[in-house]
């Protein structure tokens, strides 16, 4: 029997090469014409002149911009609410995101909080709901991994914890896609978000609020990030395995926002708190080392991840095809260079209880409970024990 389920319809999306340059059309759209736009960009991008790509089009079309660039990895609670005051500074109409992942998520929330919000840790954790009036947002994401173009959730940290904001009205208006503008990362980066996308997938159909429907948009994300994530990292030039990576991370961020993600995300998160660690490296090697154990509670699901990770699983029953998943993962984390070993952070066998730990804080443990597996602090020590002797 099919359980029953809800499905919330994604955003508008716009793809296309060369796309970006109707930005200014799509703003007028929004937020009126000579509509105030605050632009918030990577640093990085501002110094390539990706940003200035991004604003040339605004301005063509009568709306003047203030950029916004104060941004790092893991935004700062702070910096998304230097973003509110920008927005409230500038009278802006609308905010348009240009980055990765920390990007849009500091600011989607930075403009759903422009008109009448709080500071911005008075959202954490969904502790008190976010205001329904907010900027209209458009999202461009330059990373193929996030989701973040697609998903109600907000992720940002203070000095000590890595929190997250979540609700309808962190949705952006309109997320444009332009394969042109990812082809700047560099190999080592394009693995890193390819497989944060392959890991949203994977935990969507799997995790226990997966549904046929959105178990069938994971699955295909990671059957075309099969394909073309290595294209991608090899021939960074390629436009159409970056437009194929591109969708697919957005497909994986559709599905992942309507079930949610599992305990990979949760000890991901628990090593970049405790570490700093690349959020896409740090899903990857914690699926690598829970798959396992979530396999085994979920072999139907794993079994069709094991499939679309091109691991041959025919006339083979579910359990014995689900444990094929964890190989065919290892090897494919191998095949595009992403770093096992976690010594270059300076961790250790000996973390692993410490990390444990971490995993069952409140803002880690809702994702580690949305796991098929019922993991413990015992079980989750075992794990991460694995991930840390990993070479």
């Amino acid at each position: 029997m099919i359980a029953p389920f809800n499905f919330d319809a994604p955003i508008p999306l716009a793809f296309g090469e060369g796309r970006l340059a109707k930005l200014g059309r799509d703003v007028t759209k929004l937020a009126g014409e000579s509509a105030r736009v605050v632009l918030v960009a990577d640093p990085f991008l501002i110094e390539s002149g990706l940003a200035a790509d991004a604003e040339r089009p605004l301005t063509e079309a009568g709306h003047a911009v203030t950029v916004f660039s104060d941004i790092r990895s893991d935004p700062l609670a702070s910096s998304i609410d230097a973003i509110v005051i920008a927005c409230r500074n500038s009278d802006a109409g609308c905010v348009v995101a240009m980055g990765g992942g920390s990007t849009m998520d500091a600011a989607k929330l930075a403009a759903a909080l422009a008109v009448e919000g709080d500071a911005t840790e008075a959202y954490a954790l969904g502790s008190q709901p976010i205001p329904r009036k907010g900027l209209p947002k458009i999202a461009i994401p330059t990373t193929s991994g996030t989701g973040s173009e697609v998903t109600r959730t907000s992720v940002f940290s203070t000095d000590d914890r890595k929190l997250w904001a979540y609700g309808n009205e962190l949705r952006f208006n309109l997320a444009l896609l332009d394969p042109t503008v990812t082809a700047g990362m560099p190999p080592h980066l394009t693995a890193a978000t390819g497989i944060d996308a392959a890991v949203h997938a994977i935990e969507s159909a799997t995790c226990k609020r997966r549904n046929p429907v959105s178990s069938s948009m994971a699955l295909g994300a990671v059957r075309t990030l099969r394909r073309w994530l290595r294209i991608a990292i090899s021939e960074p030039g390629n436009i159409e395995a970056r437009g194929h990576v591109q969708i697919a991370a957005c497909v994986a961020g559709i599905a992942f926002d309507v079930t949610g993600v599992a305990v990979a995300h949760g000890m991901g998160h628990a090593i970049g708190e405790l570490a700093g660690v690349h959020h896409g490296r740090a899903v990857g090697l914690a699926l690598n080392a829970t798959m396992i154990d979530s396999a085994g509670a979920a072999p139907e699901a794993y079994a069709a991840v094991a499939d679309s990770l091109g691991t041959d699983v025919a006339g083979l029953g579910d359990a014995e095809a689900a444990h094929k998943a964890g190989p065919a993962f290892d090897a494919w984390l191998r095949e595009v260079d992403l770093r096992l070993s976690l010594d270059d952070h300076g961790l250790s066998t000996a973390d692993a209880g410490r990390i444990a730990s971490l995993c069952l804080k409140p803002e880690n443990k809702v994702m580690v409970d949305g796991d098929s597996f019922a993991f413990t602090h015992d079980s989750l020590k075992q794990a991460a024990e694995r991930m840390l002797a990993a070479a």
